[in-house]
Order: C-alpha cells, then structure tokens, then sequence
C-alpha cells in the first residue's frame, strides 16, 4: 500500500474544514433594522450553536488526520514536495516564480509537463 502525500490543510479543505472559524456568522453579521432583542438574542445561541458544531467537526477531522499519519496510510508533503506544487502555479504570481527560480537553482525539474530524456 502506497502512502498518500497529504498536507493537513489539503485534509481538512476535503472536508470543507479548512478555515479556523465558520461562515455561518458572516450574512449574521449585518443586522437588520427593527430587530427586537429577543431575536439577537435567538440569533446569537444560533451562531454559537454552529460555531460549536464546526470547531468539534474540524477538531475530529484533525484528530483523524493525525491518526491516519501515525498508521501510515498519510504523510505529510516534504518541502520539496510543497515547492514543486506552487510552482506549478499560476505564473503570474510572485511565489511561483520565486520557487521556480529556487527549483531551477537546484537543478529540480518542477514542471510536471517535462519529462526527463
């Protein structure tokens, strides 16, 4: 069995985890006129509910990672590994022709379009 090269933040965006807090609060945010205080008030154990239930679904999801890491079934991308994958990025961005350059100085063939000869 092969391992699968897997950085924790690509785990977690599989699971639609990836971000420290959730969206729910966002369109919450903009309260509307001649809301009562009872309302906020519902709307707030509301988004406090949600927030709770995001934070314990990443948490598991990151305790499975961390799991699955110890039994081998994932590892962790080597920095090469991360490197290679930026600069095969949009070439218009500064860090993938930053990591380009770094790759090229090193002799590593980044494109994954090339094939050595």
């Amino acid at each position: 069995m092969e391992q699968i090269a897997k950085t924790l933040e690509e785990f977690l965006g599989e699971h639609e985890l990836l971000f420290p807090v959730d969206g729910y609060m966002l369109d919450k945010m903009r309260i509307p006129n001649h809301t009562t205080l009872r309302n906020l008030e519902k709307m707030y154990k509301e988004c406090k509910l949600s927030s709770d239930t995001y934070h314990d679904k990443r948490n598991a999801a990151i305790a499975e990672y961390n799991a699955l890491v110890v039994s081998g079934h994932i590892r962790d991308k080597t920095p090469l590994e991360r490197r290679i994958e930026v600069a095969n990025g949009h070439p218009d961005n500064e860090s993938v022709q930053a990591a380009r350059r770094l790759l090229e100085k090193q002799g590593i063939i980044w494109d994954k379009n090339v094939t050595e000869t």
